[in-house]
């Protein structure tokens, strides 16, 4: 059963009531503000009235993934795609899928009206970017994208931190081998009577009795001869 509708005109209010609400209305100035300024602050007001529960959700939303786009990604470049036909786009599509990434898109009303004010000849005008965790301009973007993959970096690092272990070992390894051949030349010689040794592995008392026999054999031709 539905429910009817009361087309009944309201009583008027008793003669108290009637004073009271001529009292209580409030007496405002006059607005002086230029029009211009009025229609905007009635637009602004319309504006926010419009906005529902639902659209700042949404954002939050938004504004969430994002975030969790940022942080869970080690490189994010972002890009200012240009009008281009469908097959172009689907050519990007393809070679960004091939590449390992993905493509997400934001609607960005200030920077498409923007753009107008550009002249760019690129399909997309890389910007920036986040590259392990830090933000790069488009030359940072550039010189990061000109570096060999993460696979050859880790070789040549390997290979530099090998060779510089490998020649302290040798360099080690030297001094052990000259000095275990001096210890071994020290102890053969010692072994053949050569008496005292020096630093340098040579016998002390031979040099000496070498001139004392050429000094025996100088004085003996000199007494044949007199």
């Amino acid at each position: 059963m539905g429910v009817k509708t009361n087309i009944q005109k309201p009583r008027m209010p008793w003669i108290e009531r009637r004073i009271l609400n001529a009292v209580t209305v409030p007496l405002l100035p006059p607005d002086l503000r230029p029009l211009p300024q009025k229609c905007q602050e009635e637009k602004q007001a319309k504006e926010n009235a419009c906005r529902s529960e639902l659209q700042e959700a949404y954002e939050a939303f938004r504004t969430k993934d994002t975030w969790h786009m940022l942080s869970q990604n080690k490189m994010v470049a972002i890009c200012h795609i240009l009008p281009m036909t469908s097959r172009d786009f689907f050519n990007v599509r393809v070679k960004v899928h091939n590449a390992g990434m993905k493509l997400k898109f934001a609607n960005n009303k200030w920077a498409r009206s923007v753009t107008v004010m550009f002249i760019m000849h690129a399909q997309s005008k890389r910007a920036g970017g986040l590259v392990e965790d830090r933000i790069l301009s488009r030359a940072g973007m550039q010189d990061a994208a000109k570096l060999p993959p993460l696979d050859i970096m880790r070789g040549e690092l390997l290979t530099i931190l090998s060779a510089s272990a490998g020649k302290t070992s040798r360099l080690l390894g030297r001094h052990q081998t000259e000095l275990s051949a001096n210890l071994a030349q020290l102890v053969k010689q010692q072994s053949e009577g050569y008496g005292d040794v020096d630093s340098a592995g040579q016998d002390k008392d031979a040099p000496q009795a070498a001139a004392v026999e050429d000094g025996g054999s100088n004085s003996t031709g000199e007494e044949k001869e007199s």
